[in-house]
């Protein structure tokens, strides 16, 4: 089970691990039986974390743009990364930038801004490839920052991200 992770030529090895490391937590979290994530082209069965290992690509670039997340893959840009780290804020969306389990946070930690943005382009990934399936999500997957989006981002802050990060414990939040 190896996760498909490509660079482009200005993102170090280091950093290109790094996104691999968060994409596998992100995953390895959702994967879990309680969430009962379904694949729509496996007759909607709970998907394993295995399988959605398979059903990523990661490229991870260092333009100075933004990430996104899609159906099949997701791409993290570290420059963007880097840039947040040095001004000290992780942004988020004004819509739940105040948020206190998915809004932004203050940090000069690249890994921080790293596993966060990972977490929101994971949380796309999966509203997108698995939200027509999976029960919970069915009827709010399809707005693209809207309450399908915010459940399965707010599962990541709360339980991958914010933990290692965060002095304030948010887990109670979410």
């Amino acid at each position: 089970m190896k996760i498909r992770i490509a660079k482009a030529k200005n993102v170090s090895v280091a950093e290109r691990n790094l996104v691999a490391k968060w994409v596998k937590k992100c995953l390895k979290e959702l994967a879990k039986k309680d969430y009962e994530i379904a694949d729509r082209f496996v007759d909607a069965k709970p998907i394993k974390y295995a399988d959605m290992i398979d059903n990523i690509n990661v490229y991870c670039k260092g333009s100075g743009q933004v990430s996104n997340g899609g159906c099949y893959k997701i791409n993290i840009d570290i420059k963007m990364a880097d840039r947040e780290a040095k001004i000290g804020k992780f942004h988020e969306y004004k819509a739940f930038e105040n948020d206190p389990v998915i809004g932004a946070f203050k940090t000069d930690d690249v890994e921080a801004v790293i596993a966060a943005t990972v977490a929101h382009e994971v949380a796309h990934h999966v509203q997108y490839r698995y939200g027509p399936c999976t029960r919970w999500l069915k009827k709010s997957y399809k707005k693209p920052h809207g309450d399908g989006f915010k459940d399965i981002y707010r599962i990541l802050r709360a339980r991958v991200v914010n933990p290692v990060f965060l002095d304030h414990d948010v887990r109670e939040a979410a």
